[in-house]
């Protein structure tokens, strides 16, 4: 009868640790599948960012054309430079592009550089000039505006 009872244990063993096989590689491969859901869910977001921000170079060099278009409206308010001028803009805007809005808000280097200062008594802090523009491409600024501030 021992040898019954010894064999039923040996038995009861084997089975324990054929689950305990079973439930580790079921772990692991629960594990393994969420690592692949992160690894899948990292390279999405890389390529939504990489998408987002591919055109950056080629922007960055139409700001030297925008530029050019200020500096013409400055001295001529030609009604034909105006209306290439809004048209760049709105094509530039579609790809994500916009203008910084900092005239009259408090100066602060983390949205602007201040490059000429402007002693009044009033509004002291304050941004009173953009001397050149600046620039966000999706939110991220891509350059900073040049002010002139008041002490």
């Amino acid at each position: 009868m021992e040898d019954n009872s010894n064999a039923a244990q040996d038995l009861d063993v084997e089975n324990k640790d054929e689950q305990n096989k079973e439930e580790d590689y079921k772990s692991k491969y629960l594990y393994l599948l969420a690592e692949v859901d992160n690894y899948k869910k990292s390279k999405e977001k890389e390529l939504v960012e990489y998408i987002k921000y591919s055109n950056e170079r080629l922007i960055m060099d139409m700001l030297k054309v925008l530029d050019d278009f200020d500096s013409v409206l400055k001295q001529d308010n030609d009604e034909k430079i105006i209306a290439l001028h809004k048209v760049l803009l709105s094509v530039l805007s579609h790809y994500g592009l916009e203008e910084m809005e900092v005239v009259g808000k408090e100066f602060s280097s983390d949205i602007a550089e201040a490059v000429a200062t402007e002693e009044s008594e009033k509004e002291k802090g304050k941004i009173i000039e953009e001397v050149q523009k600046g620039y966000k491409l999706n939110g991220k600024i891509i350059r900073y505006p040049k002010v002139k501030i008041n002490v």
